[in-house]
């Protein structure tokens, strides 16, 4: 799609637009419970709309990169417009107020307390939305168990006649004719199968060529063969 195309071209600019906007943020709410505000004012007017300016670019580098990121930026971007709004709208609230007869004080410092909190949750959370999009790898655990498919990384792929191990020339015979009758009927769960070719194990394809010689490599337990799975939900 076209617009993927030119969220994915530009987006290193999109990523530095989203942390400028992110410290502007910051910066524009030092600013909101510093300097009291109305809300009623002109002045509030305008900060609000620069928080929503601000709020949309730093949503731009999440919005295409999946439905996670952009609910978690979402939920951060409304909890940022509440902590830089809520202090303006406190000042229009009385000290006190009744409810069913029941006093209630409106504290001040307890509001600004909450926008605080309101303010940094949703930075976290728009910071959290740009980790999961581009970098989830910053949110793995130590020790996290590799993929499935990792562990097959460190075996070379034998291609019949073209890759030589150790400069040996000897037959080839198809790969099917070293397995049992029951075992041919089982590949079509194997992409590639573990074999010792020269006592150096290679992932060869079930349909493939290997020297006479060559062992297939088999569990101890079961005496399955052992290879990569065709599909997913096979253990091999």
């Amino acid at each position: 799609m076209p617009i993927y195309q030119w969220f994915h071209k530009n987006r290193s600019i999109l990523i530095a637009l989203s942390v400028i906007s992110i410290i502007l943020l910051f910066f524009l709410h030092l600013f909101t419970i510093t300097i009291q505000i109305s809300l009623n004012s002109i002045p509030a007017g305008i900060i609000q709309i620069i928080t929503i300016i601000l709020i949309s670019l730093s949503s731009l580098s999440v919005i295409w990169r999946g439905l996670v990121p952009v609910i978690i930026c979402g939920l951060g971007i409304t909890l940022i417009y509440g902590g830089i709004v809520i202090p303006s709208y406190a000042l229009t609230l009385p000290t006190e107020s009744y409810f069913k007869g029941i006093r209630i004080l409106i504290d001040q410092q307890i509001i600004s307390m909450a926008t605080e909190g309101y303010f940094f949750l949703g930075i976290s959370m728009v910071v959290l939305s740009m980790i999961i999009a581009y970098k989830p790898t910053l949110l793995y655990v130590k020790n996290r168990p590799k993929p499935l498919h990792s562990l097959w990384t460190d075996y070379q792929k034998w291609y019949d006649n073209v890759q030589l191990a150790g400069g040996y020339t000897e037959p080839n015979v198809p790969l099917k004719t070293l397995m049992s009758e029951q075992e041919k009927y089982l590949l079509w769960r194997y992409e590639y199968i573990l074999t010792s070719i020269y006592d150096t194990p290679y992932l060869v394809k079930p349909d493939g060529f290997v020297p006479k010689r060559s062992t297939i490599l088999r569990d101890k337990e079961s005496g399955r063969m052992i290879g990569v799975a065709r599909y997913s939900g096979y253990f091999m």
